[in-house]
């Protein structure tokens, strides 16, 4: 697997996203490659591949929702 480099660029910086997607593309080519030669068609690979990303998103968008949640149960009314 390839190597991923941590960011260089603060965040806010505009060129930091595009930094994160270059770092992952590799592993991302290696991942489709992967699937793909373990008999899976690319489009199949990457719907989903995107299907896990949205449902990673949504995890993390409650986990998110839960800990506000459970921080304002500890401070009390």
């Amino acid at each position: 697997m390839s190597y991923i480099s941590g960011p260089t660029l603060p965040e806010g910086d505009p060129d930091r996203f595009v930094k994160c997607q270059y770092e992952l593309q590799f592993v991302f080519s290696e991942m489709v490659d992967a699937a793909v030669a373990a008999g899976w068609k690319p489009e199949e690979v990457l719907t989903a591949i995107i299907e896990l990303a949205d449902n990673h998103a949504l995890m993390l968008a409650e986990n998110a929702e839960l800990d506000q949640i459970i921080a304002a149960l500890k401070s009390g009314p």
